[in-house]
């Protein structure tokens, strides 16, 4: 931040993009770098639609880079995991070149402690939100319908209430990918990013009326 020609010290940002939420096209993955003895990813996405942002940003493209890791409690490891849960049994990320993701980031994740100092080990990942304009428990056969009925079970329902009517629901119940995105609450997190549910200070979910909602299941225009 610059005022009156003079950079500022105030409201410094602790990730090295402004983008909070967005959707892009995966346009390539480079071979991974070598940086400080760690293996460095970057995704390179084209035809950026920014959701949001801590400043403008009017670039049609973007890169997220992060470290690879094996670790699911990792950065790498949250978002490998969000996207995995979009894809087939088959599918890997090599597969994602020139489809559409919906990318969040979850700032401030804690992750541990550092054995040495006791501090806590703070990370930012990214998350897929939707992959195609499909989002977690939607990529299944027949996955709008169970999709549709988990919606209308969670609404006016706490986490708790909704748990229990969800897997005692026939149709949930047939749909692994969705069972699955329910019990790793990812679910939950995508309707509430994609702005199809809010969540009142009791912990109860109450869905956004449809025309506000935001689409999860329409493809996106070419």
């Amino acid at each position: 931040m610059v005022q009156g020609g003079i950079p500022s010290v105030r409201g410094l940002e602790d990730v090295g993009t402004p983008l909070r939420k967005f959707r892009g096209t995966l346009d390539s993955v480079p071979p991974p770098e070598d940086r400080y003895g760690k293996s460095r990813v970057t995704l390179n996405f084209r035809d950026v639609e920014v959701i949001e942002s801590v400043e403008p940003y009017h670039f049609p493209i973007a890169q997220i880079s992060m470290n690879q890791s094996n670790r699911k409690n990792s950065n790498w490891g949250v978002f490998g995991n969000s996207l995995a849960k979009l894809l087939s049994k088959e599918e890997d990320l090599k597969d994602c070149i020139g489809r559409r993701f919906g990318m969040v980031m979850e700032l401030g994740r804690k992750y541990g402690e550092n054995q040495q100092t006791g501090e806590d080990l703070i990370g930012n990942p990214w998350h897929v939100f939707e992959l195609d304009g499909k989002v977690p428990g939607g990529a299944a056969e027949g996955a709008k319908d169970a999709l549709e009925t988990a919606r209308e079970l969670l609404n006016n329902k706490t986490r708790a209430d909704f748990n229990a009517a969800a897997f005692a629901d026939e149709t949930i119940r047939k749909d692994t990918n969705l069972q699955q995105a329910i019990i790793d609450k990812s679910f939950i997190t995508a309707e509430l990013q994609l702005g199809n549910f809010e969540e009142d200070a009791e912990g109860v979910f109450h869905r956004v009326q449809e025309e506000a909602a935001a689409p999860a299941l329409a493809p996106e225009a070419a």
